[in-house]
């Protein structure tokens, strides 16, 4: 664990009552932080509130939050800075999913993904870097995807919006780095999760994905420990998953080739588009 690095254990967790959310706050809740925790979600977040104080949450500060709203977020910002001074853990963790082909992907279903999953991490970074350049500590955690990193067929929208997160995490952690701000980004592949619940299954890849999400063998749980030793090691990229090392990995060594395997398996239907069709 990372407690002796930040010892006034204070995190702010978007998305927090659902999902790898409320992993992460459950394990740091363990831990006696004091956990600032918003969700869209009204009912979701009275009750994970007062799961996480017992399980030891040393204060639990729940705000009812839209991420796409900018004027909301820094609001969030200002009430966390007003009761605890600053924030050690930045979560910008709030996010749907989003897939279909090209032409079936209509410019709300653009917007929508582009706002919660891109727009959201933007506006939580810009909203508690002035907190954290202040005292020149803390440390930003964006979820992405390796959907970010690895481009799959009919996952555009979803694939934009991630990469957007992962080229911003790059970017800040070195902007940062004169701070002593760190700056993690995670990037799985599949794992069990309530994503799929942000999808309406009515093209074949949401389908697919769903089907997907339930036979991983890979849990929040599994993501949360990754990615608090990267957080303990000041570590950029936590990839969970073989696949999203190693297709990173290739993409990188040998671009032209990785389109090609993936056009392959997108034809064949292998690795994430088994169950398409």
């Amino acid at each position: 664990m990372f407690n002796q690095k930040f010892s006034q254990k204070r995190a702010f967790v978007t998305g927090a009552a659902s999902g790898l959310g409320l992993e992460i706050c459950q394990q740091l809740a363990k831990q006696n932080w004091r956990l600032a925790i918003a969700d869209i979600n009204s009912e979701r977040l009275a009750t994970t509130k007062l799961e996480l104080e017992s399980l030891g949450a040393a204060q639990v500060i729940d705000i009812e939050l839209d991420v796409t709203d900018i004027e909301a977020m820094f609001s969030a910002a200002e009430t966390i800075e007003k009761a605890w001074q600053g924030v050690d853990l930045l979560f910008n963790n709030a996010g749907i999913a989003g897939a279909g082909k090209m032409e079936e992907i209509t410019g709300t279903d653009w917007e929508r993904v582009i706002d919660i999953d891109l727009w959201s991490v933007i506006y939580g970074c810009r909203a508690f870097i002035p907190m954290m350049k202040k005292r020149k500590s803390g440390h930003i955690i964006n979820t992405a995807s390796s959907a970010g990193t690895l481009s799959a067929a009919e996952m555009a929208n979803y694939n934009v919006a991630k990469a957007g997160v992962v080229s911003l995490s790059e970017t800040l952690k070195v902007e940062l780095s004169p701070n002593n701000i760190g700056v993690t980004v995670l990037c799985p592949t599949v794992f069990k999760t309530n994503l799929g619940e942000s999808v309406s299954g009515k093209t074949a890849f949401e389908r697919n994905l769903q089907q997907q999400l339930k036979e991983s063998k890979i849990t929040s749980a599994d993501i949360v420990r990754r990615t608090f030793a990267a957080i303990k090691s000041n570590k950029l990229y936590v990839m969970p998953q073989s696949d999203a090392t190693w297709g990173w990995r290739i993409k990188r060594l040998m671009p032209e080739t990785y389109a090609k395997l993936m056009a392959y398996m997108y034809r064949n239907r292998i690795w994430i588009y088994k169950h398409l069709d």
